[in-house]
C-alpha cells in the first residue's frame, strides 16, 4: 500500500458488542466499513474491502488484526486496539 496509509490512526465510538454463547464478541461486519471509509478519508486511498476475523472477544486492551485492500489489489495489516469493554476500538494501518 502507499505510504500515507502507513499514519491512519482513527478511535472508533460505536455499539460494536455482541453476545455470544461464551460472552461478548465483537461486530466486526459493523467495524468493517468504518475502517473502509476512515482509511478513504484520511490516506486518500480507495479501499475495495477490509476483512476483520468474526470471532474476537470483546475485551479492554484486546488486540487483533486486519487486512485491508485497496482498488489497485494493495494490501496492509489493519491493527486494532480495544480501547474498553464496550466495543470502542482504534485502529492503525501500517507500521
Amino acid at each position: 500500500m502507499t505510504r500515507r496509509l502507513a499514519f491512519v490512526l482513527v478511535v472508533v465510538p460505536a455499539a460494536l458488542a455482541l453476545s455470544a454463547c461464551g460472552g461478548k464478541t465483537l461486530n466486526t461486519d459493523k467495524l468493517e466499513p468504518k475502517i473502509k471509509q476512515g482509511i478513504e478519508q484520511q490516506a486518500g486511498v480507495k479501499v475495495k474491502s477490509v476483512d476483520c476475523p468474526n470471532d474476537v472477544e470483546i475485551k479492554a486492551g484486546g488486540r487483533f488484526n486486519c487486512i485491508a485492500t485497496t482498488t489497485a489489489g494493495d494490501r496492509a495489516a489493519v491493527r486494532v486496539v480495544q480501547q474498553d469493554d464496550k466495543g470502542n476500538v482504534r485502529y492503525q494501518v501500517g507500521g
